[in-house]
């Protein structure tokens, strides 16, 4: 029994919910019931004996409306509603109000509206023909009920209606309760058309608000880029799918979170700067995930405005931009190579014979920076950095850009030394302090006098050399192996390691002290792979030196892209001696077969473990799809082989290194075909 309302069908489940709570169904049926029986109840028991006769048979018919009643009430709030079922209470219940209007008094009972309610909650859940017939058959069971009491048929209920009643006041009484009920029948049922259309068109708003709803997810979810909404203070609204993985969030946690957090913004980063600026980009570098490497993403922000204009929040807009600039960066680079091979003499940025030392890079220009500005002083200066970064050049660098400059600089590696003669060295000794000691020395503190001391790798020395060291420096003299009075010097001390000396004093192996007064100025000096920037600058410049006048082979693009990616471990000295292998074996031109195998420290992610035959590779642009087992397979073999060359073929001991007993080892031989020949023990 569903109807339309503007055009779209409503049943009789949805009218119920829509217009009427079920449970105002069950409070109406629920008072009527138990008004009847306790209308039957109090006249049974407490009524006069004449009373008690006239409604005693009617205690168990209410009874039992009572009981179907109550059950039907609960059966509703647990299933679905239907109109067959309203219609079906409605008529049971007219009988049920017609008891209760004959117990109180019939034509002057107080309880006639009860009729009134029926016609109305059959006309607002079922529908107006189901009002108007509850009217009428409401109307024929009160007219039957005046005219059976009027005419002695049944007696009343109680005394009030003994008096005697005219057929034409019935007749009026039971006409204008009819007109009435239809009247209030057809009320309802234009009520109820009048709240299904409403309800039609908010339930269609309300549809098309979700499907509207549904498509913007879907758009911002298929959305290319990743969208951010955020409030006017930055917290978090929404955020597509491409902005999580960019920012390595998971959906569950992208709630309760703030922009401002997830994003590197400037403390002036506002709301009303992102807005003044809405149009531009703004580049930002964020780390993310367990491997930390840099992405850059760029962003512009949107308001986002209401119905009548005003700004509720921002929406922002990311996009990754690392491939596009590691891609320009590349290409800059190779450029900046190009255009310095064709020039004929290197840049140098200090004064000579410093050509060596040069970057363009902002790091490097830092360091020239710290080393003009310490040169003309007579700071303790500590030089920190990788093997290979240059650590010497800096040290150079500072001298001869000093007012000591003309007088001798000393560079003495701490670590290539006996510990037995280290004092020696440096101090000097007196003749006969030792064994074969034959003859006085002055020693390098001395032969360094009003000049520069360069200690490099200091960190290797032993604790009681470094106390002798530390009171050479405080005290501005030596005093030589055998010698019994101090000899005055004038040394600047300049010191570097490759160490981490600020753990080795916490270790214990290095003393505080010494590392305080060697460490006035610090300058550290990065890897090579962390100023790739001034990697065009120095094989310019290493190539110059390394041809010595001669004509400078022209590096092919293959062997610029390998040398550019390349990590460079043993940073500028390695680079040094890769492109002087590749000066000797080629010719005119550098080719990628001239260089040495660089593709196991090409990529950026790749580390070199303890051991030179174990390589761990994490390359983040791996190609799909692999053969796991083939590669795996690869993988193994090697270290067999590696494992039985270093053992001279011997099994068992191969098997040890691997962490194999010796049946999984021969398994894997067989397995590989390599053979049972060799010995199995070492001889």
């Amino acid at each position: 029994m569903a109807e339309k309302a503007n055009g779209h069908t409503v049943g009789p489940a949805e009218t119920a919910h829509a217009i009427i709570d079920a449970r105002w169904v069950v409070a109406v049926r629920l008072c009527i019931t138990v008004t009847a029986l306790l209308s039957v109840t109090v006249c049974t028991f407490f009524g006069t004996e004449e009373t008690a006769a006239r409604v005693s048979f009617l205690f168990t018919p209410v009874a039992i409306l009572f009981v179907l009643n109550a059950g039907s009430a609960l059966w509703l709030l647990v299933a679905k509603d239907s109109s067959v079922f309203f219609l079906a209470h409605a008529l049971i219940d007219v009988p049920l109000v017609t008891g209760v209007v004959y117990i109180t008094g019939g034509s002057a009972s107080p309880f006639v509206f009860l009729y009134i309610l029926l016609v109305m909650v059959a006309a607002t859940l079922v529908s107006r023909k189901a009002g108007l017939g509850v009217a009428l058959l409401s109307a024929f069971m009160y007219a039957n009920l005046l005219s059976l009491t009027a005419t002695g048929v049944i007696p009343p209920a109680d005394g009030i209606n003994s008096h005697h009643i005219h057929s034409a006041g019935l007749a009026v009484q039971c006409l204008g309760l009819t007109f009435g009920m239809l009247l209030v029948a057809l009320g309802t049922s234009f009520l109820r058309s009048r709240l299904l259309s409403s309800y039609a068109l908010v339930n269609e708003s309300q549809e098309s608000l979700r499907a509207l709803s549904s498509e913007q997810d879907r758009l911002l979810e298929n959305f290319p880029g990743g969208i951010i909404t955020t409030d006017l203070s930055y917290a978090v609204k929404n955020m597509n799918q491409t902005a999580r993985l960019l920012l390595q969030i998971d959906e569950a946690a992208s709630e309760h979170l703030r922009l401002d957090t997830l994003l590197p913004f400037s403390k002036s980063n506002s709301p009303a700067d992102w807005i003044s600026r809405e149009s531009e980009t703004t580049e930002l570098e964020i780390f993310s995930g367990q491997s930390g490497s840099p992405t850059t993403i760029e962003t512009h922000c949107k308001p986002v405005r209401d119905s009548i204009g005003n700004i509720t929040g921002l929406a922002f807009f990311l996009h990754d931009v690392t491939l596009l600039k590691t891609a320009e960066e590349k290409l800059e680079l190779q450029e900046r190579m190009a255009r310095l091979l064709a020039e004929q003499q290197p840049k140098n940025t200090l004064a000579a014979p410093l050509g060596e030392l040069i970057g363009e890079s902002g790091i490097m220009q830092k360091v020239f920076d710290i080393i003009q500005r310490v040169a003309g002083s007579e700071a303790t200066v500590l030089v920190t950095g990788e093997s290979g970064t240059g650590k010497e050049l800096v040290a150079r660098a500072i001298h001869y850009n000093s007012p000591r400059a003309s007088q001798p600089f000393v560079a003495v590696n701490c670590g290539a030394i006996p510990e037995n003669l280290i004092e020696s060295e440096l101090f000097g000794h007196k003749r006969g302090a030792f064994t074969g000691a034959e003859s006085d020395t002055t020693g390098l503190f001395r032969q360094a006098n009003g000049g520069t001391l360069f200690l490099d790798e200091i960190g290797e020395l032993p604790l009681l050399m470094q106390a002798k060291i530390l009171r050479s420096l405080q005290e501005r003299s030596v005093r030589p192996v055998g010698a019994t009075t101090d000899i005055p010097i004038d040394v600047r001390i300049l010191a570097a390691t490759n160490r981490n000396i600020r753990k080795e004093v916490e270790s214990g192996t290095f003393r505080e002290d010494l590392f305080y007064r060697l460490n006035v100025i610090g300058i550290h000096l990065p890897p090579l792979r962390e100023r790739r920037s001034d990697i065009p600058l120095l094989i310019h410049s290493i190539l110059q030196r390394t041809c010595k006048g001669k004509a400078i082979p022209v590096l092919s693009p293959q062997a610029a892209q390998i040398l550019m990616s390349y990590s460079y471990p043993g940073n500028v000295r390695e680079l040094e001696n890769i492109l002087e292998r590749a000066v000797v074996l080629g010719g005119e031109v550098i080719l990628p077969e001239q260089l040495p195998d660089l593709s196991t420290g090409s990529q950026p992610g790749a580390k070199r473990s303890a051991r030179p035959d174990t390589l761990i590779i994490e390359d983040q642009e791996l190609t799909f799809p692999v053969n796991l087992d083939d590669l795996l397979a690869t993988i193994e073999k090697r270290y067999i082989e590696l494992a039985l060359d270093r053992t001279k073929g011997a099994k068992k001991k191969a098997a040890g290194l691997l962490g194999l007993n010796f049946r999984s080892f021969r398994y894997r031989l067989q397995k590989f075909g390599m053979g049972a020949e060799g010995p199995t023990h070492e001889h």
